[in-house]
């Protein structure tokens, strides 16, 4: 992901820890009207010792719209074995 939503720039970045046994997307969001570096506001990781996706928030509001697309990219993105 890599888009504008209202106020806020939206990004994503793929992580993974082969010995804790996840893979996922982490969901950063910058603020374009205050100048502050992007932070980590939610991330969705697929955990192989459950076989499931969980999605994680960070203290923070995020657009459903948003969350959608959050969604759609880990299940394209993330190796599910």
């Amino acid at each position: 992901m890599n888009r504008d939503y209202g106020q806020w720039h939206f990004t994503t970045a793929q992580v993974s820890d082969n010995k804790d046994g996840y893979a996922g997307l982490e969901l950063y969001g910058k603020s374009l009207s205050k100048p502050a570096p992007a932070r980590r506001v939610a991330r969705i990781l697929f955990w192989d010792a459950c076989g499931q996706f969980y999605f994680e928030t960070f203290e923070t509001d995020i657009p459903l719209e948003i969350v959608e697309d959050l969604i759609v990219e880990a299940k394209t993105t993330i190796k599910v074995r």
